[in-house]
């Protein structure tokens, strides 16, 4: 589908092909959602340019996503999708921004998108060129990223506070904090981290999705200041750009920083599934160690020599029960005081 936004009215979507030369004069941002062959042909026509294919945009060398053709410039970034779900996306956009049009090719509805249209139709005023619209649509999807990286840092939190939980331990006073310890015979907790291993995946995903978008518009932001420095009509886009790629300076520090957080949570996690396992090998070792000298006992008394003198004595079962038991206990009295178990 084709929409077709003038300077001052709603977008107008191409029902006629007929009517794609007229409403691309009037346009200043054309916006190209899912395009079919035929309505690609029918702008190209209009523009004389050639947009570039799904095929194309694909394509992750540089010189493929930014480039110069004729007096456009054609710039591919990376935008998110249902990064608010357990299954983020990412998808590409192509920006091809000349003197007098913007047109955004996308095989997706981003909310960034969505936003600016909501945006747009509220102030006018403020997009009445395509380099207007460009820098309003590079500022909606930053806001995304922005919003995203929030969102996960809260998510961090959270499974932080689930890694780190100090439930059945006591907290002793150590200065001016209180810190949680193991209190002499607590039982240790057991629990299930393979919920938040899936949420630390996950999370790192995203995060790693978040930052490949940062990279590419990071690149875009560069290119068009490089291109238009001396442009007077997009003299006022470029220098909001200038703040925009300050902010993005400052979203890819934060994005580091949230990487660094899930590395630590991750290894953190699989310290606490190791010390789970090594629990119960030591209470495994612990059940070894207690039934060893039953053990023993029984082996000696199952012995069949005809010289031995409990084999024929009334109590001599008896005796053989409570003397496994005493050797049972024992033991683990003697390593309990040890501060061996």
């Amino acid at each position: 589908m084709i929409t077709f936004y003038s300077a001052n009215g709603p977008g107008v979507p191409l029902e006629d092909s007929a009517a794609c030369p007229q409403l691309t004069r009037d346009a200043i941002w054309i916006d190209l959602h899912n395009p079919t062959p035929e309505e690609e042909r029918v702008l190209e026509a209009a523009l004389g340019i050639d947009v570039p294919t799904r095929a194309e945009m694909q394509e992750i060398e540089l010189s493929s996503r930014l480039y110069k053709e004729k007096d456009a410039l054609f710039m591919t970034g990376t935008v998110l999708l249902k990064a608010d779900t357990t299954q983020p996306e990412s998808s590409v956009v192509t920006f091809i921004l000349d003197s007098q049009h913007l047109v955004t090719v996308r095989y997706a509805d981003a909310v960034p998108f969505q936003a600016f249209r909501i945006e747009r139709e509220k102030n006018l005023k403020n997009y009445q060129s395509g380099y207007s619209v460009f820098a309003g649509l590079i500022d909606a999807i930053i806001d995304r990223i922005a919003d995203i990286l929030e969102g996960v840092g809260t998510h961090l939190d959270q499974v932080s506070l689930e890694v780190f939980d100090a439930s059945g331990m006591n907290a002793i006073a150590t200065g001016p904090a209180k810190v949680p310890v193991a209190r002499h015979g607590a039982k240790p907790l057991q629990r299930d981290y393979s919920i938040t291993l899936r949420q630390i995946g996950r999370i790192s995903d995203l995060i790693s999705r978040t930052r490949e978008s940062l990279v590419s518009f990071g690149r875009i932001i560069s290119y068009v200041r490089e291109v238009h420095m001396d442009s007077a009509p997009a003299h006022d886009a470029v220098a909001h750009l200038k703040t925009v790629a300050a902010d993005l300076g400052s979203l890819s520090d934060h994005a580091t920083f949230l990487s660094g957080k899930v590395s630590f949570l991750l290894d953190a996690t699989l310290g606490m599934i190791n010390n789970q396992q090594n629990i119960i090998i030591k209470i495994i070792s612990v059940a070894a160690v207690v039934f060893l000298p039953p053990t023993l006992v029984a082996g000696i008394y199952g012995m069949n020599f005809h010289v031995l003198p409990e084999l024929h004595w009334t109590l001599g079962y008896p005796f053989a029960l409570l003397l496994m038991a005493i050797a049972a206990v024992l033991p683990y009295f003697y390593f309990k005081r040890k501060g061996w178990l």
